[in-house]
């Protein structure tokens, strides 16, 4: 479906205007993706993709072809700032895309269930840096890992800052999202035989002096200043 948005009252826009903000995200599950970049890696990735909206005819080419494809609504906004308020900045834009996503995450349980014996985890405690949490997700997805596991008190992963932080490798990893993380890693080693590696500056041993090949592996960093709590390095089995 091809469509044409003139002003904000259009429902497809009011809803993805909704997820400019942190309860819309979290109510709805989804998340906006922008840049022309990245809505095309979006229609190439595994996640859901809902609705795409560009700003011009020469954007619309460029995705038209995928969205049919996957039967993706594509609406082009004529109105004037309109690709900026999606965006959510008060000034003119250089993006010209953006596309409603679903947000891949998985509960604890799900985590646990679908581990493969080879499985490489990357888990972060209490992140504070929008753009820390984006450099942990692109680095899980470089390094091959089968998830992102965040205790949920570290900083959105599906914010603006976040997103683009990721250059799109959010689109491919799976999140997930603890309360009480030592418990999940005490879980992970009990139930899988994870070895839980924990980084911190008062380590007995520097990480070249350990045996980091062997899987399943679960390695942790923690707060940006204060480091793993005690909590969670008394879980580590390293």
């Amino acid at each position: 479906m091809r469509d044409s948005i003139g002003g904000i009252k259009h429902p497809a826009f009011r809803d993805a205007l909704a997820l400019t903000r942190a309860g819309g995200r979290s109510a709805t599950g989804r998340y906006l993706v922008e840049d022309l970049d990245l809505v095309l890696q979006a229609l190439d990735s595994p996640s859901p993709v809902y609705a795409v909206f560009v700003a011009s005819d020469k954007s619309a080419a460029a995705v038209d072809k995928a969205c049919a494809a996957r039967n993706i609504p594509l609406f082009i906004l004529s109105g004037a700032g309109l690709i900026t308020k999606l965006v959510g900045t008060t000034y003119e834009t250089a993006v010209t895309a953006v596309a409603v996503v679903g947000q891949q995450v998985l509960t604890v349980d799900d985590l646990i269930a679908t581990l493969p014996p080879d499985a490489l985890i990357l888990v972060g405690e209490r992140i504070q840096d929008p753009r820390n949490v984006g450099v942990l997700i692109r680095t899980a997805d470089a390094a091959g890992c089968h998830a992102l596991l965040l205790s949920d008190d570290s900083a959105e992963p599906f914010s603006r800052q976040t997103v683009r932080s990721t250059t799109g490798s959010v689109l491919r990893l799976p999140i997930c999202l603890t309360a009480k993380l030592p418990d999940t890693l005490r879980r992970l080693s009990a139930e899988k035989n994870v070895k839980i590696a924990v980084s911190s500056g008062q380590a007995p041993h520097p990480a070249f002096d350990v045996n980091l090949g062997v899987r399943p592996l679960a390695l942790v960093v923690g707060n940006e200043q204060q480091g793993a709590t005690d909590a969670t390095i008394a879980a580590a089995t390293e």
